[in-house]
């Protein structure tokens, strides 16, 4: 069983419609008490109680308590949305305010709804089967590590895009061909990192994502060689941004982080690659201003700082980076930030596992070229 975060009240005003006209919803409480309402409902948490309304005007419920849980014996559509649920949804107050709503869905019930979120639907079966046995080892490294936190997973990119129920055939085949496949090394879970498009060189897993032990082994240290994902639209990319804004953009993430190296920074002159990893991938940017004062970055420091829309930032001239992998000099008050890639760049590379999978590998064959040294464990 996976806990996906489908909406977090604070994203909505508190108030979250469940449901569509024409089904009926379960409400139970922590007490084991249930009852049924008519759907659509208007769900909110107001001091302390649970508030459920059948819309416009129908019967309204309220329970104490820090949970409910809401389930049917149909999909269950969300806030008027695209997608479809088929788990439980369980409504949990959050001890900082606000409240969380995580679908408890099985493991192999999620995984066509990642792999229809995270691919596109013409894309061949070797990189659907790849990706699917990438996006589960992913969400049971994040069970693994659910006993502090209200769910596993989020149903967006900064977990996984999820679409929950799904009519994607690939997505079901290639899910039922990998059955509780996960990759493993030297007995141990390996995380399945990936990422749209690496831009042609491999990431190492403790320089972009971070250094837990988990992320310090082989198969996450890259793989050498050029990756086959020339055909993402983002291999390449240029941005065009206002030095002085850029700047201004830099102290404020300076500030917010208490960054010293660029709050002492007066201007930008010009951004450069100052380390590569083994593969050839930079991993340190070196931040160069008009008076030769410099300070270093890693990637994802860099990308954070310009991608900062917090306290003090500028709010115009603004175009988020697609990755980290970016460098760029000031001609006449602008930089043109030439990037590559789209995402971390660790693990598995969608375009590039395309692009194999069109080249006749396996799943199995892109699997080791993502993450070498690993192998495939039978997890149920």
């Amino acid at each position: 069983m996976v806990r996906v975060r489908l909406e977090s009240s604070r994203d909505r005003d508190d108030a979250i419609s469940i449901g569509e006209r024409g089904f009926v919803l379960e409400i139970v409480d922590a007490s084991d008490s249930s009852h049924q309402l008519d759907a659509p409902v208007v769900v909110e948490h107001r001091n302390g109680d649970w508030i459920i309304r059948s819309e416009p005007k129908g019967e309204s419920l309220r329970h104490s308590g820090s949970t409910i849980r809401i389930r049917s014996e149909n999909p269950i559509r969300i806030a008027d949305g695209d997608h479809r649920f088929s788990g439980v949804l369980h409504c949990i107050a959050s001890d900082s305010g606000g409240w969380h709503l995580v679908e408890h869905v099985r493991m192999e019930d999620y995984i066509p709804g990642v792999l229809a979120g995270e691919l596109y639907a013409g894309w061949n079966f070797s990189c659907y089967a790849a990706q699917a046995v990438a996006a589960r080892s992913f969400a049971c490294m994040e069970v693994q590590m659910r006993s502090h936190r209200d769910w596993d997973v989020v149903a967006s990119p900064t977990s996984q895009a999820y679409v929950g129920i799904t009519e994607n055939r690939t997505a079901h085949e290639a899910q039922a061909m990998t059955r509780g496949m996960v990759l493993s090394w030297n007995g141990q879970l390996v995380p399945g990192y990936y990422s749209s498009c690496c831009g042609g060189l491999a990431a190492v897993a403790v320089d972009q994502i971070g250094p837990s032990p988990v992320n310090d082994i082989p198969p996450l240290e890259g793989h050498d060689g050029r990756d086959p994902c020339t055909k993402s639209p983002l291999y390449t990319w240029e941005i065009d941004r206002s030095a002085r804004t850029l700047h201004r953009r830099f102290q404020a993430w300076a500030t917010h982080r208490g960054d010293g190296r660029m709050r002492r920074l007066t201007s930008v002159q010009s951004i450069d690659v100052h380390q590569r990893n083994p593969h050839g991938r930079p991993n340190v940017l070196r931040i160069t201003d008009r008076g030769g004062r410099t300070a270093d970055l890693t990637i994802p420091e860099f990308l954070e700082a310009c991608n900062y829309r917090g306290a003090g930032a500028p709010k115009s001239d603004f175009k988020p980076l697609w990755s980290g992998w970016a460098t760029g000099s000031v001609d006449r008050g602008r930089i043109v930030l030439a990037g590559h890639g789209f995402g971390h760049g660790v693990g598995l590379c969608q375009y590039g596992a395309q692009e194999l999978g069109t080249r006749g590998k396996s799943f199995r064959e892109i699997l080791n070229w993502y993450y070498p040294e690993s192998e495939i464990h039978s997890g149920w």
